[in-house]
């Protein structure tokens, strides 16, 4: 039985909100986990699991491990989706903004600080166009688009909506088609977790990641890949291209137990500690998965002690429950969204300094 028909046989266990509740909670106990190890060139996996066991001692209080502006725009965008019932660029840029200047110290990269200074005026009427002046007008590549992408996946139902407003999110801060194309992965692959058909996540996206995914199913092949060459063929960085792939990847080696990690580990539980290991932009990387996971394995699938060590995962667990309501309300086809008539032009050159958030 291939890796991808054994996640379609166990996903369909799983109940439908108990998915979102672990797409949600899934991806911040990545952001807060790992950012233990966030930039670590060298992270063996008995150190992970030092950190992991760690979790358990009750001792140490709730929410003790602090997010970062993973999450902090990730709940934004949830905010905002539901608050608007679908996507409202204004709202959601004032709120990242907003989040911005009340808590600025939670790991933002410099160039995104830039862009919500600038969506902070009041007098910006085009909220897309400070992400485009980036870099020369060629705008930002990095993974701060695609880190914050999974409750588009709890918010529509169609593919194509999901493509689409996560897109339009992403390009709030990151113009660059490598930058909001990462963003349009990773809510596809949370969205397809979602439907029980991660089958088809190796196939979701056009050239350069449609190469990059090639990269993962050939790693999947060999099975014994090392952390080593997982690094050198897919990335562990801040950009896009080499992180999102890398979150797949982790999502479906981790089906099967894997050397050196505990036998009573779950998937998703194999998938944060192998994210761990690649060091790296490791709390983004595991958050991406995370999400990727918990919307295939659901929130059962999370150990409690997990969930108690950190900041924001009530929380998080309470906006999934509120994204389930609003996936399956009905709505019009039409009006889901401010930008119909004030579509961004978008740049897709990549030759410059990535933008991480």
């Amino acid at each position: 039985m291939t890796s991808a028909v054994k996640l379609a046989a166990l996903g369909g266990q799983v109940s439908t909100l108990s998915r979102f509740r672990g797409a949600l909670v899934g991806a911040v106990l990545g952001d807060c986990i790992g950012g233990e190890f966030e930039g670590a060139e060298d992270v063996p996996f008995d150190r992970v699991l030092q950190h992991l066991s760690g979790l358990e001692d009750d001792t140490r209080g709730d929410g003790i491990l602090q997010y970062s502006d993973d999450t902090a725009m990730m709940r934004c965008v949830s905010h905002s989706l539901l608050t608007r019932t679908g996507f409202d660029e204004q709202d959601m840029a004032r709120r990242f903004a907003k989040e911005y200047s009340l808590a600025p110290g939670r790991g933002y990269g410099s160039g995104v600080v830039q862009v919500l200074r600038k969506l902070a005026s009041p007098q910006l009427s085009d909220v897309f166009q400070p992400a485009q002046a980036q870099f020369g007008g060629r705008g930002s590549f990095g993974n701060g688009g695609a880190m914050r992408a999974a409750p588009f996946a709890l918010a529509f139902k169609n593919a194509a909506d999901v493509r689409r407003y996560s897109r339009l999110g992403a390009m709030l801060t990151h113009s660059c088609s490598l930058g909001y194309n990462g963003a349009v992965l990773q809510a596809l692959a949370v969205h397809l977790s979602l439907q029980v058909i991660s089958s088809s996540l190796l196939n979701l996206a056009e050239f350069p990641y449609c190469a990059r995914l090639h990269k993962v199913k050939e790693l999947m092949e060999r099975n014994g890949a090392s952390i080593e060459e997982v690094i050198s063929e897919l990335g562990n960085g801040i950009a896009a291209l080499e992180s999102v792939p890398t979150a797949i990847f982790c999502v479906l080696h981790c089906l099967e137990a894997r050397e050196g990690l505990p036998e009573h580990y779950g998937g998703l539980e194999r998938t944060i500690a192998y994210s761990l290991a690649l060091g790296g932009d490791t709390d983004t990387i595991a958050c991406m998965a995370g999400a990727i996971a918990g919307a295939h394995y659901g929130i059962l699938a999370i150990p409690q002690s997990w969930q108690r060590s950190c900041e924001g995962a009530e929380e998080a667990d309470q906006l999934a429950e509120r994204l389930y309501k609003l996936y399956h309300l009905e709505r019009p086809e039409d009006g889901m969204t401010m930008s119909d008539s004030n579509q961004p032009h978008s740049h897709g050159s990549s030759q410059h300094p990535p933008n991480s958030d």
